[in-house]
């Protein structure tokens, strides 16, 4: 039936007739699913599924809440059009078949305007499970194992201090700074690239590509992915405008990805290139593997970098800072362990003192569970059908691990919408403390995040850096208990001062001697 469809389409046959032609496909396959038993959820209309009933916004809220209104197994289906669904909301379920059964749930969606019309197929974020995406993560784990992880402390570091700097005197452009940072570490450890203070070419192409990809793989907004056929109508078809746009928006991502990795490429043939990921792999080929193939991996892995660390970075540092301002009682406790570490040898925090500062740790780890970066992660997709105590998850099912719901699971984490770091502590030489949420934020199976390594370290820095030199509180004119149930942290202001002359001048120094 696909391949007749696929004919049809490429005769160019009219709007309503595709659209008629796709219907008895979903009608068809609608009443061969309806004999197969599949996990439990809202049934929505015939053809259309939840559509209608879908959630705009915080999407994990309302699978949290499927989920204890169908069955409270863990998991949850539904379809939207036809392409069927199944939401995670408990960690021991994502552990079973993203973690035990990662044969099977390691793809990626691939969804038609996103990613076929704008050829995405070797991005890291879509690219199925196979040897190029092996290729893609021994590159990663070679470069950002914990070991490897080491060699970029000295960037997190620096940039970390010029961050806080930058806070200390402009505040109000906090979010700002957050950015900056993000940008000038991850381009300095893919590219050897120093991002300049005022307007970045470089930075603007990777927020526009950013920009590019929300709206392209925006949930609903394309009828093309949900009726595929539609993209067999020839691109000056009335209604086609979608074609021209991927086209246009596919060229110009390539651009953006190309344009950073020529720069390394050129800086390495005039001998000025700095040490970086991609000049680290452009001169380590293995000769098996032709020039042309190697440089368009490299291409595309270095190219990830940027797009996989720089938002969700910002989030958890933005989230620590408003955090801090709700909770002084928390930031004393965690200034006073930073002091106890470096006020006699006055001098800065470093990544070295990590393993001596637990609670700063927990807090971290709290930070991870309370508002994690991204609530409902990447989207897996099963190769295979597969069946799962009972129920059946057809090939190619969309598979979504709503870590939200895992961070809020009140059986996991007691009263898990109060902010308590303690709960990740040791107690009395009680050695039970509540999971680990980093087992959990960074992926699961053979799709965990490569770069938690230097994620970790580089929050951590910012955290303890700001800890060390900033006081951060309640402006006295603003209620802010509005925001304590976003999964984001929402636009906030906040009151930052420098806790001491003596550490806003340490900080300033300490930079000064690094240029």
């Amino acid at each position: 039936m696909e391949k007749n469809l696929a004919r049809l389409g490429k005769q160019d046959m009219p709007l309503p007739l595709v659209v008629f032609v796709v219907l008895l496909v979903t009608l068809y396959l609608h009443s061969r699913w309806h004999r197969q038993k599949f996990p439990p959820g809202p049934k929505g209309l015939p053809i259309l599924g939840v559509a209608k009933e879908h959630p705009k916004t915080e999407f994990w809220k309302t699978y949290a809440e499927w989920g204890t209104k169908h069955g409270n197994i863990g998991f949850i289906s539904f379809h939207v059009l036809g392409r069927r669904i199944v939401v995670i909301n408990f960690a021991a379920v994502a552990e079973d078949l993203l973690g035990k059964r990662s044969a099977v749930y390691s793809d990626r969606p691939f969804p038609t305007m996103g990613g076929e019309l704008m050829k995405r197929e070797k991005s890291i974020f879509h690219i199925s499970f196979n040897e190029r995406f092996k290729t893609y993560r021994k590159y990663m784990h070679s470069s950002f194992n914990p070991t490897a992880t080491r060699s970029y402390w000295p960037v997190l570091q620096k940039e970390a201090r010029i961050m806080v700097a930058n806070i200390s005197q402009i505040p109000q452009n906090l979010v700002k700074h957050l950015r900056r940072n993000a940008a000038a570490t991850t381009m300095k450890i893919a590219y050897g690239y120093t991002v300049n203070e005022g307007k970045d070419h470089f930075i603007d192409m990777a927020e526009e590509s950013a920009r590019v990809a929300s709206l392209a793989l925006a949930p609903g907004k394309w009828l093309v992915d949900s009726i595929p056929a539609l993209k067999y109508l020839p691109d000056w078809f009335p209604g086609a405008s979608f074609k021209r746009q991927a086209k246009a928006w596919s060229e110009q991502m390539y651009i953006h990805l190309l344009e950073p990795h020529e720069w390394v490429k050129s800086q390495m043939a005039s001998g000025t290139a700095e040490p970086s990921f991609t000049s680290h792999l452009l001169e380590s080929r293995d000769p098996r593997v032709s020039e042309a193939e190697h440089d368009e991996v490299v291409l595309f892995t270095g190219g990830a970098i940027y797009a996989a660390g720089a938002d969700t970075t910002v989030a958890a540092v933005k989230a620590f800072y408003f955090l801090m301002m709700l909770y002084p009682e928390i930031q004393k406790r965690a200034q006073a362990e930073v002091d106890s570490i470096i006020a006699k040898e006055q001098r800065l925090p470093t990544l070295q003192d990590r393993p001596s500062m637990l609670y700063i740790d927990a807090l971290m780890q709290e930070v991870f569970r309370w508002t994690p970066s991204s609530p409902i992660g990447l989207f897996h997709c099963t190769a295979a059908d597969d069946d799962y105590n009972g129920y059946f998850i057809p090939a190619k099912t969309t598979i979504i691990a709503n870590i939200w719901a895992m961070m809020h699971d009140a059986e996991q984490y007691p009263d898990p919408f109060t902010f308590n770091p303690e709960r990740f502590l040791k107690k009395d030489g009680n050695g039970t403390v509540q999971p680990d949420p980093r087992e959990l934020v960074f992926g699961f199976g053979r799709r965990v995040c490569p770069g938690q390594h230097v994620a970790e370290a580089s929050i951590f820095m910012q955290m303890v850096t700001t800890l060390a030199v900033l006081d951060i509180s309640k402006p006295a004119s603003i209620f802010f208990s509005s925001f304590l149930s976003a999964a984001h942290v929402k636009p906030f202001q906040c009151s930052i001062k420098t806790r001491s002359q003596d550490a806003l001048t340490l900080l300033m120094q300490d930079i000064a001697a690094d240029v």
